[in-house]
């Protein structure tokens, strides 16, 4: 079996699992569900923590890794990418949730992992924390600063060395300014840019709305067909909708719970529903806007080299060549409040369990900007998914481990 099919089956099995054992409850009880998340969102602590986790993953995942998929997988993977969702939102439930049920919330998955393994645990933990360092590098840091260079280059011809050195110079006051700074910038940052982002989605849309019709019928269609289908699915779809849906949202890999820590003495239920609303957000929202609005700008995206000239190409086909430089800076406040996140989850596993390591981190994470424009966007998609899958081995194992303890929390 194809080992990038093993994230997908082991999150769509687990994410079925739990969705069974807690009866389906934000599917069923969506009103009770919003309204509870609405009231906890009252709370400022709870709010920054949000927009923080927010940050980890709105933007750059749903632009560069859309795209991406659309590139490998077609228009079908859209579909997966929705079905997925569901599962990934009951994840990451269960992954705030058990964060919160404990003494202390902070030290994330990490510490959650630590205690579901016995006498093994307190090594995977420390497995756990190193590979949520490493994946700051790559996913954090390569992955946000190569999606900026492609649309800086794209519209403004910037050389990539140029565009890394901006980068470095607009991080360097997080290395100072601590978490507390990092949260004010994306309590700003991530709403503004939200908005803007979902209007000029909406925007595109609209202006060839009489292609949605059928743009609707190839997600679905190519979901179920493909030149590597067996009984009538599109593997390739499907494993592109899968995994371009969980470098987005993050789901079973337990990064976000980091962010969402720093809120102590919330409900382990009512925080688990931060984590739900944190992947319907990220991925049933940004992401489906971001590929109907590609679809519906564009008749032919395989004659596109990069996932981020297609996005660029199918807004300034419709919005006009401006639009180009909003969706640059969109682009770019996406990316760094991704980019600050991630800093912090790569900085606060450092030094909480490889203190020595934190001062080479912050050299590293910075020196990442211009690693990235010397390797193919392939290449970091690759190295990026199979970390995620190793940190998404321990997290879904310890959610299994501890599945009693969540349905105790849950269902009151």
């Amino acid at each position: 079996m194809d080992i990038s099919l093993l994230l997908p089956i082991l999150v769509t099995a687990v994410g079925l699992f739990l969705l069974i054992r807690l009866k389906f409850f934000f599917i069923i009880h969506p009103i009770k569900t919003t309204s509870e998340f609405i009231e906890a969102l009252k709370n400022r602590d709870a709010r920054r923590s949000f927009f923080l986790a927010l940050a980890g993953t709105l933007g750059v995942g749903n632009i560069f890794g859309v795209s991406a998929g659309l590139m490998i997988g077609g228009a079908g993977s859209l579909f997966w990418l929705f079905f997925s969702s569901f599962f990934s939102m009951v994840i990451k439930y269960a992954e705030t949730l058990l964060t919160f049920d404990g003494k202390s919330p902070r030290g994330g998955m990490a510490a959650v992992i630590s205690s579901s393994f016995g006498n093994a645990g307190k090594s995977l933990g420390h497995l756990y924390a190193l590979l949520t360092v490493s994946l700051a590098l790559f996913m954090g840091s390569a992955i946000q600063a190569e999606a900026v260079i492609d649309v800086a280059n794209d519209t403004l011809a910037l050389n990539p060395a140029v565009t890394a050195l901006i980068l470095a110079v607009l991080f360097a006051p997080c290395i100072f300014g601590g978490a507390e700074k990092i949260e004010k910038i994306t309590e700003i940052i991530i709403p503004l840019t939200t908005i803007i982002y979902i209007l000029m989605c909406f925007a595109a849309i609209f202006a060839n709305f009489s292609k949605l019709p059928l743009v609707i019928w190839e997600i679905f269609s190519s979901a179920f067909s493909g030149k590597a289908a067996l009984g009538g699915v599109s593997i390739i779809a499907i494993k592109e909708g899968f995994a371009r849906g969980i470098l987005s949202n993050e789901a079973g890999v337990g990064s976000s719970a980091l962010a969402h820590s720093r809120a102590e003495g919330r409900e382990p239920h009512v925080a688990g529903l931060f984590g739900i609303s944190e992947v319907f957000f990220d991925t049933t929202l940004l992401c489906m806007l971001t590929g109907i609005a590609i679809l519906t700008s564009l008749d032919n995206i395989s004659v596109y080299k990069s996932p981020m000239s297609l996005v660029t190409a199918a807004f300034t086909s419709v919005l006009g060549e401006f639009s180009g430089y909003i969706l640059l800076a969109l682009i770019l406040a996406f990316a760094y409040s991704t980019i600050i996140c991630w800093y912090f989850y790569g900085s606060e596993c450092s030094k909480l369990y490889f203190p020595r390591l934190k001062p080479i981190f912050a050299v590293a994470f910075p020196a990442f900007f211009f690693f990235s424009a010397a390797v193919s966007s392939e290449g970091l998609l690759y190295i990026t998914d199979l970390i995620i899958l190793f940190m998404s081995l321990l997290t879904l194992s310890s959610i299994i481990k501890k599945e009693d303890r969540i349905l105790k929390l849950s269902l009151k």
